[in-house]
């Protein structure tokens, strides 16, 4: 069936955000004619704006556009695919009068003409394979082609000039090679302990002198580097698309399930990715990663538990652990 203009949306947060583009690139190719419109929250634009694959980003925010302006923009659409929770999403699409609203049941199954639920065994299938086997399953249409690869928009030159002299700032030469970690998540109880990011970023240090440690993140997290000496911290000095720029360039990336793993994935650079209580099947990054998953009789908790003040899961993953995995990932052809 030719669907001239399609609706996809995914308004959750980065990593989501770009966990979406496999699904988007299968899309394009599935239909090469249509137009492929992705709305996503606002704050996530930077990272997919310029997507050689998408015709039309929507960048919404509840608190700044109605919900009648979205609705003039996506007006009698062929095809909306729904991949978020959203209630409005799925409310934006039915008064759109858009025919096929297709995605996942959760609140809103009254504005949808073809939900679905999740499988039953979602966690342990990788995210860009659930989106899949939810268009799949509401739709018919079958996605095909490598879902694992993730991709980000292009950067500009001037976010390169910006990362390249960020980098020279501190005297971090890309040639010589650096290490980008990402200590902290949207999600606290996520969080590797701090103290155990210091004893690594020591030991790496004294098996390799040379190597240059560099902390990304969001300004809200800069003031807890404290804890954490031997590293310089880029914590919110950087655009997303810098951010992207510095992990592309970096020789490693260390770090939690939040946006920047997905961020590495998508730039190519190898991965020692530490997961707790999020499913590490559902989650991790598959290419050119190492992940570190503690499988407790409480994990994944995966958000059902708001906060655990025991953190057993993380804590079972220990430095030397970690350290053996950044050993590894050295020692690999692409390193």
């Amino acid at each position: 069936m030719p669907y001239k203009k399609i609706l996809i949306s995914n308004r959750a947060g980065i990593g989501d955000t770009v966990l979406t583009t496999p699904v988007l690139k299968a899309l394009r190719e599935k239909f090469p004619d249509s137009k492929l419109t992705l709305m996503i929250s606002d704050y996530a634009l930077p990272i997919v704006d310029g997507l050689p694959f998408v015709d039309e980003i929507i960048a919404y925010n509840k608190k700044k556009h109605s919900v009648l302006s979205i609705v003039k923009k996506i007006w009698k659409y062929d095809l909306a695919l729904c991949l978020d929770f959203k209630y409005r999403t799925a409310l934006m699409a039915y008064l759109a009068r858009i025919p096929i609203r297709a995605g996942l049941r959760h609140k809103r199954k009254f504005f949808m003409t073809n939900p679905v639920e999740r499988d039953l065994n979602y966690e342990m299938i990788y995210e860009p394979y659930n989106y899949s086997n939810i268009i799949k399953n509401s739709t018919g249409i079958t996605l095909e082609g490598d879902l694992s690869r993730l991709y980000i928009g292009p950067v500009d030159e001037k976010d390169r000039i910006y990362a390249e002299h960020l980098l020279q700032k501190h005297a971090i030469n890309s040639a010589r090679g650096f290490i980008a970690i990402a200590p902290f998540t949207s999600w606290a109880p996520k969080n590797w302990p701090l103290s155990y990011y210091n004893e690594l970023i020591q030991r790496l240090k004294t098996k390799n002198p040379s190597y240059e440690i560099v902390l990304i993140g969001e300004a809200v997290d800069a003031a807890r580097t404290d804890a954490i000496t031997g590293a310089v911290s880029f914590l919110g000095q950087t655009t997303l698309k810098q951010m992207a720029e510095i992990i592309r360039r970096s020789s490693l990336f260390i770090g939690g399930c939040s946006g920047p793993i997905h961020i590495a994935a998508a730039v190519d650079t190898p991965i020692v990715g530490i997961y707790g209580p999020t499913s590490a099947k559902h989650w991790a990054p598959v290419k050119k990663s190492i992940i570190l998953a503690q499988c407790e009789k409480c994990s994944p908790c995966d958000g059902r538990i708001s906060f655990c003040d025991k953190e057993t899961c993380l804590k079972a993953i220990t430095v030397d652990k970690v350290y053996e995995a950044c050993n590894k990932q050295f020692s690999k052809n692409y390193l």
